[in-house]
């Protein structure tokens, strides 16, 4: 802007030399026309013709002069253009530079950020999955605890069809409530998920403070600080909230692997006490019906012990 004003400025006190210059040569041809008259050694005709000529020669170096300021005025602002021009391409070499430096400055920050521990496993998770394994050890004890006097007191011959099936009903229920019941396993997942979403939130809390930074830099637009911000955190965070998702399916697939392990086994262990009571039941039908043949064999042997007794006697 200062070389301008400075050509502008020269452009005019050119103009103005050349008009001053004008009006003394106008007043020089004035003066020398009267003296030239007065002196009578031409006559008046001959004089204006030989000024007139003059006027003309000098016209045509004015009109030169003003041909050769306005060309210079042309040159220097085309030079000045062509410098503005090339500083404005090195000035924007540089701002690309400096942009894509601080772009990978950036990226760099947000990739740290998102493989750093507190995001990749989140202390509230970790907590959780510790709380969760607590009261899973406790209510393992106290399921076992539960079940070692009850399987010795339904062995035979202490046992009954009803407690058998009633045992098996209150065991069907403690698993549930221990490994598949809604209030155990629903509740550790949401919370698992509501832990997970508050990260996911400080994840987004960290994205609009890069783009802050961006925009308090005021040399990107919102939408080139949206266009190097939001795709990179977008697969970052995509490729976490997949990792993330498939832990909680198979931890989830455990939970109802651990509820039909625990299914199957409670229904083996009924099965094997359910074939130890009809094994038991068999063997006191046979005993029982042994024990009538023994009777009847007894009454027998008595009877014919009786019948000699009698015959020896008579």
């Amino acid at each position: 802007m200062l070389q301008k004003q400075g050509i502008k400025e020269l452009d005019e006190t050119l103009n103005s030399l050349e008009f001053s210059r004008a009006d003394r040569l106008k007043g020089v041809l004035k003066k020398y026309v009267l003296i030239i008259e007065k002196t009578s050694y031409l006559m008046q005709p001959d004089v204006y013709r030989l000024i007139n000529n003059e006027a003309k020669v000098i016209n045509q170096a004015l009109l030169g002069n003003r041909r050769a300021i306005a060309q210079l005025f042309v040159n220097l602002m085309e030079a000045t253009l062509k410098q503005e021009l090339e500083s404005r391409r090195r000035w924007q070499s540089l701002v690309d530079g400096w942009k894509a430096i601080k772009k990978d400055v950036l990226l760099q920050s947000l990739s740290e950020f998102m493989a750093s521990e507190r995001i990749q496993d989140p202390p509230a998770v970790k907590k959780e999955l510790e709380n969760m394994l607590k009261k899973q050890k406790p209510c393992r004890q106290w399921g076992a605890d539960w079940l070692h006097p009850l399987c010795s007191d339904l062995l035979p011959p202490n046992y009954s069809k009803a407690q058998l099936d009633e045992w098996y009903s209150s065991l069907d229920s403690i698993n549930n409530s221990l490994a598949h019941g809604d209030s155990y396993h629903m509740d550790c997942m949401i919370q698992l998920r509501v832990q997970y979403e508050d990260t996911w939130q400080e994840c987004l809390e960290h994205v609009q403070k890069c783009k802050k930074q961006l925009l308090d830099w005021e040399a990107f637009t919102e939408e080139e600080a949206e266009s190097m911000v939001s795709p990179a955190f977008l697969q970052m965070v995509g490729v976490l909230q997949t990792k993330v998702e498939e832990e909680l399916e198979s931890l989830e697939k455990s939970f109802e692997a651990l509820a039909k392990r625990a299914e199957w086994q409670s229904l083996d262990l009924f099965s094997y006490f359910r074939e130890a009571v009809q094994r038991w039941e068999a063997h006191q039908d046979m005993l029982s019906a042994q024990e009538l043949q023994l009777d009847k064999r007894m009454e027998q042997q008595r009877r014919k012990h009786s019948l000699q007794c009698q015959v020896w006697l008579q």
